[in-house]
C-alpha cells in the first residue's frame, strides 16, 4: 500500500533531502510553501527521480490556506501517514531578548507553533496507525542563546509541542518527534557576517534523523550536529 509524506514549509534544503529519503522508501510526497513557482519546479525534479510528489501552495500564517492545501493533498494522494513541519526563518528577522516585542514574538509564534498546531488539526484526524508528526526547528530549542532569542522561544515551545503530543497519542500507535538542527544548513545561500564559523550541517543528515523518528519512534527530540557546542554557549 503506498504512503503519503506531506511537508510543510518545503525548500532546497531539509525540504528536498526529507522527500528524497522518504520517497525513495516509496512515499508519496505532497509539498507544502508559499511559492508556487518554486514548489513545481522541485515536485518536477523529485518526479524525475521517479518520485510521485505534487505541489499545493499555503502559507503558514494563512490557517485557511494551510487547511486546503492538506485537502487537496489528501485528495490527490490519501490519508498523510507523515507530517513534516519544517518552516524556515531568516536571519534579519533575529532580535536580542532586549529588543522584544509582542509584533516580533507573536511573528515567531505564528510560524513555529501556532503553524504546527493548525497542520497537526487538519491531519491528525486520518491519519494510520504507525503514522509520525514531525517537526523541524534550532538546537535553540534546547540550548537558548541571546542571538537568536525570539525564535528560540517559540522553538522552546514547540519542542514543547512535539513532547506533550507524543505523551498523549503514543497509545494510539503516532509517534511525535522533533530534529533540532545545531548549525546551519548550507544550500548555497550568503549567511551575514554574525554568523561566520558557525557549523554546516548537511541536509541530507537532517532528513536522515526524521527517517528514524519515523521508522524507530521512541526518544521525541534529536539534535543534529555538534549540540555540545551550542549547549557550551548557553553556559549549560
Amino acid at each position: 500500500m503506498s504512503r503519503t509524506i506531506a511537508i510543510v514549509g518545503a525548500g532546497p534544503g531539509v525540504g528536498q533531502a526529507v522527500a528524497e529519503r522518504f520517497g525513495r522508501e516509496g512515499f508519496k510526497v505532497a509539498l507544502l510553501a508559499r511559492s508556487p513557482e518554486r514548489l513545481e519546479k522541485m515536485a518536477q525534479g523529485l518526479v524525475g527521480m521517479g518520485i510521485e510528489a505534487k505541489a499545493f501552495t499555503a502559507d503558514m500564517s494563512d490557517r485557511a490556506s494551510l487547511v486546503t492545501a492538506f485537502e487537496a493533498a489528501a485528495a490527490a494522494f490519501g490519508p498523510i501517514e507523515v507530517l513534516i513541519y519544517s518552516p524556515t526563518g531568516t536571519s534579519d528577522g533575529l532580535v536580542t531578548p532586549r529588543q522584544f516585542t509582542v509584533e516580533v514574538e507573536q511573528r515567531s509564534l505564528d510560524v513555529a507553533v501556532l503553524g504546527a498546531i493548525a497542520a497537526v488539526n487538519a491531519v491528525l484526524p486520518t491519519m494510520p496507525k504507525g503514522g509520525a508528526l514531525l517537526f523541524t526547528t534550532a538546537v535553540s530549542a534546547q540550548y537558548p542563546v541571546a542571538f537568536t532569542a525570539n525564535f528560540g522561544v517559540a522553538a522552546g515551545a514547540a519542542r514543547n509541542y512535539a513532547h506533550v503530543l507524543n505523551q498523549d497519542l503514543k497509545a494510539d500507535g503516532i509517534h511525535a518527534g522533533i530534529v533540532s538542527i545545531a548549525g546551519l544548513v548550507d544550500v548555497g545561500q550568503e549567511f551575514p557576517a554574525s554568523m561566520a564559523g558557525m557549523p554546516k550541517v548537511p541536509a541530507s543528515d537532517v532528513a536522515e534523523a526524521h527517517w528514524q523518528h519515523y521508522k524507530n519512534p521512541g526518544a521525541v527530540e534529536t539534535i543534529v550536529g555538534p549540540g555540545d557546542m551550542f549547549k557550551a554557549m548557553a553556559g549549560l
